[in-house]
């Protein structure tokens, strides 16, 4: 073996590569290799969005996969008909006559009125007259 060769074992003892080998890849990885060429369709900005857009609907979709067919048809479901409820009250809101109006607003007066009262049942007596008894004064003094 030569010198040159003895050094080029040393140097790379593991790989038990023939020393022509070695010289060829040294020398292949100075040339220039050529690119692929760009296609046009993939260079576009619309196409572009089309891709991302499918990544992130795909990315979506496997996440849902968690979930089976069922249950996602269950919250589907349960979905649309907390939304028909809604449109529901809100078309009930807009149809409501003057007259209904009116009615909804003492019924909710009065709904009023009987909590009020329930509070002040839990009061003790002497603070419900103590109470009374202001109210009285000062329609005197008026």
């Amino acid at each position: 073996m030569t010198q040159m060769q003895r050094n080029e074992q040393m140097r790379f003892p593991a790989l038990g590569i023939p020393s022509s080998q070695i010289q060829s890849e040294e020398e292949s990885s100075n040339l220039i290799k050529p690119h692929k060429p760009l296609s046009p369709l993939n260079a576009s900005r619309s196409h572009q969005a089309l891709h991302k857009e499918l990544q992130m609907t795909h990315k979506r979709r496997v996440a849902q996969e968690g979930k089976n067919e069922l249950r996602r048809a269950l919250e589907k479901r349960k979905w649309e008909q907390k939304m028909k409820t809604r449109q529901d009250q809100e078309e009930a809101k807009r149809n409501m006559s003057p007259l209904q109006q009116e009615l909804l607003k003492r019924q909710q007066r009065l709904e009023n009125m009987e909590k009020v009262g329930k509070d002040k049942q839990e009061e003790p007596e002497f603070l419900q007259v103590k109470e009374r008894l202001r109210r009285t004064t000062v329609l005197k003094e008026v």
